[in-house]
């Protein structure tokens, strides 16, 4: 492991040209057609740098796929406050923020990264090390959401938070996949707020 991660401004600067050279070139190309003498060009560096900061186009590929799936938590964390507060009004206004955010940042992130996301499943089915990854990332998300769960269980009808969060997470993603691949002959945001009247039906008893 000859790779080094960088503690100087400098080596930080270099390490996010390669990675957003590759996430670029990923979508473009694929992963399969993208290698690692193309990243350094495009990335203005020699290739010999690039071996610098990774061992492969492989770890390029994790990293991207880990900075997708941290954007979604870290965003949906940034915008909203866990707290549970005595006012049963305020909690099911804040659950229903939840899923606002949630819905919103993986459309987001479709938008920016459809192509990349799509490599993504595909390299997953593939190559199990990239599997394990993709897992890893996504089990980030769905314990953030277990954990909103575990903060306002007095107000929500699940019970089964962690199976409750996948299959949220699941259809959120699928839903998303279908309004940027697929001519569904509806308008995005009609479909977008309905997936959100669905998961808060499913959620709160009272809604």
């Amino acid at each position: 492991n000859k790779a080094r991660i960088p503690k100087q401004s400098r080596g930080i600067q270099t390490r996010e040209k390669i990675v957003n050279a590759a996430t670029v070139l990923f979508a473009q190309k694929g992963y399969f057609q993208t290698n690692a003498m193309q990243i350094a060009a495009a990335a203005d560096i020699a290739t010999g740098t690039f071996y610098s900061y990774f061992n492969n186009k492989k770890e390029v590929f994790a990293e991207i796929i880990e900075r997708i799936f941290r954007n979604i938590s870290e965003k949906v964390l940034m915008n909203f406050e866990l707290k549970n507060y005595s006012d049963p009004s305020i909690n099911y206004k804040n659950i229903k923020n939840i899923a606002h955010l949630l819905m919103t940042q993986i459309l987001s992130e479709y938008k920016v990264h459809h192509k990349l996301l799509k490599q993504i499943l595909a390299m997953a089915l593939l190559d199990k090390e990239i599997e394990k990854i993709r897992h890893k990332e996504e089990k980030k998300i769905i314990d953030l959401l277990v954990s909103y769960m575990q903060t306002y269980k007095e107000h929500i009808r699940v019970s089964d938070f962690e199976a409750a969060a996948f299959m949220l997470l699941k259809c959120a993603e699928e839903m998303m996949h279908q309004i940027k691949f697929k001519n569904t002959g509806v308008k995005k945001d009609r479909i977008v707020n309905e997936m959100e009247e669905i998961f808060l039906r499913y959620i709160l008893p009272d809604y």
